[in-house]
Parts: structure tokens; sequence; C-alpha cells
């Protein structure tokens, strides 16, 4: 059986606070702020360098160390 939290979301790469990518992505303030809803949980994955939602999945995926509250 597939591990449903091996997604983006529970990895150690992913990073998706609104503080961390507004400040990644100059200018996202003037897109209604990292905090838009239409962004959900997506966020910037660290090991592939790329924008992702936050239920893809892939194989860098290393679980994080402490599970989201």
């Amino acid at each position: 059986m597939t591990n449903p939290y091996a997604t983006c979301l529970h990895c150690r790469h992913f990073r998706n606070s609104p503080a961390f990518l507004e400040k990644t992505f100059p200018g996202l303030k003037v897109m209604s702020s990292g905090m838009a809803s239409v962004r959900a949980d997506d966020g910037l994955c660290l090991k592939r360098d790329i924008y992702q939602a936050a239920y893809y999945s892939c194989e860098a995926f290393e679980a994080a160390a402490e599970p989201p509250s």
C-alpha cells in the first residue's frame, strides 16, 4: 500500500509558508500575497527547485522530522 503521507506537504524538502514564499519570490505581494487562497498549500521544493502542488509526490520524498499539525 502506498503511504498517503508521502506527499510534498509532508516532505522535508518542501517549504510553503507565506513568509518564505514572499521572500523567495520578490513581488509576490503584488499578486495578493503568499497567503492567497488560490495558492492553497502549494510551495517550493528545495530539492528539485520547483514550485509544486502540496499533494504531489516524487522519488525525492523524505519524511519531514515533524508531522504537520
